[in-house]
């Protein structure tokens, strides 16, 4: 496939945002709280893609403990979950013994036993929501292993030969033209998507809410997604695919931006603390502990850390010269809870 300049452009802006993504996610807990985020905003509009009806309140009960009461809150658990081991482990190799061990890990007691982790035995269409015709017939099983060896052949000799949304992109495209399974191919080819794209360089992918764009534009997913059924022209899927992860990408750097909760503090030395606070562990610290390399005096020093926490940021122990801090666990995870229910 040619990659003209109106897909590569964007693509390649991907791999930097996914770079200032990195040097923005400075602290452990704002990481956590941004990846946690991501996942229930992907894994919910992923199910939603597929017509299945899950909250995000309920689905965040589900994350803080409550149990799954219905097939699809046990399939968004296990998408989620999925998706956080993702975002902190290394990817593992795409092979076809991945693929079927996913969809089971995926699939395991929200499909028939007979279907989850077990790849198609019978023929499978695309029917079209609304009208109920179909729309394509997918690679028959007769044609099975050999159609996946071919893709898994082509991403092993071609991965590198396009910038990584590219790359993600075809390979989707060519799985769904395959449906290797009954059900949920849709959900795990998502999945995948994000998979690959931290295996070729995006290692921030984890914390990018990339199912919530294809969900606010579900036809032009779908519709594009189409486009690509004759196995000749995949242009235009790919422009919107990499367009979609550009503009998921902007929106998770948005939100790691802490430059606005910073700046709204005047002195400039209760700015510069807190700017190492948050790129700290979230421990207990002293004042003696931080490194100081301003020179700011100790009534300076006190003021910024009393300052901080009369503003909420910091929660305290003890008194005096004894009193430790650190940054106040309800302080980011309330803020992005604004943000989540904003929808920014």
């Amino acid at each position: 496939m040619h990659v003209g300049e109106d897909i590569a452009r964007p693509a390649f802006e991907v791999l930097r945002l996914d770079g200032i993504l990195e040097t923005r996610l400075l602290s452990p807990q704002l990481h956590q709280i941004v990846l946690g985020m991501a996942r229930l905003r992907n894994a919910v509009s992923s199910l939603r893609l597929e017509g299945e009806q899950v909250e995000f309140d309920h689905a965040r009960e589900v994350l803080e403990g409550r149990k799954p009461t219905s097939p699809a809150e046990v399939g968004f658990f296990k998408l989620a979950r999925a998706y956080k081991d993702l975002a902190l482990h290394p990817p593992p190799r795409l092979t076809r013994d991945l693929i079927v061990a996913k969809h089971r890990e995926l699939f395991q007691g929200v499909l028939a036993d007979e279907v989850a982790g077990h790849l198609k035995t019978r023929q499978n269409s695309i029917i079209h929501e609304t009208t109920g015709q179909v729309r394509f017939l997918p690679t028959p099983p007769a044609r099975l292993d050999a159609e996946i060896q071919a893709l898994l052949e082509w991403y092993d000799a071609h991965r590198f030969d396009y910038p990584p949304a590219v790359t993600s992109a075809l390979f989707f495209a060519e799985f769904q033209s395959i449906h290797p399974f009954i059900d949920g191919n849709g959900r795990l080819g998502r999945y995948l998507n994000m998979m690959i794209l931290k295996q070729l360089g995006c290692s921030q992918v984890g914390v990018v809410p990339l199912d919530l764009r294809f969900f606010r534009s579900s036809e032009k997913y779908y519709e594009l997604l189409g486009s690509t059924n004759t196995g000749t022209d995949y242009t235009l899927w790919c422009r919107y695919f990499v367009g979609e992860v550009k503009h998921a990408y902007r929106v998770a750097v948005k939100q790691a931006d802490l430059v606005p909760i910073i700046t709204r503090f005047r002195r400039e030395s209760t700015r510069v603390v807190l700017r190492w606070i948050l790129s700290g562990d979230g421990s207990w610290f002293g004042r003696g502990d931080y490194p100081n390399p301003r020179h700011y005096s100790v009534q300076a020093l006190w003021g910024a850390l009393n300052e901080l926490r009369r503003a909420g940021v910091l929660e305290s122990r003890g008194e005096r010269r004894g009193r430790t801090y650190r940054l106040n666990s309800r302080f980011l995870a309330d803020l992005y809870a604004r943000k989540l229910l904003s929808g920014s």
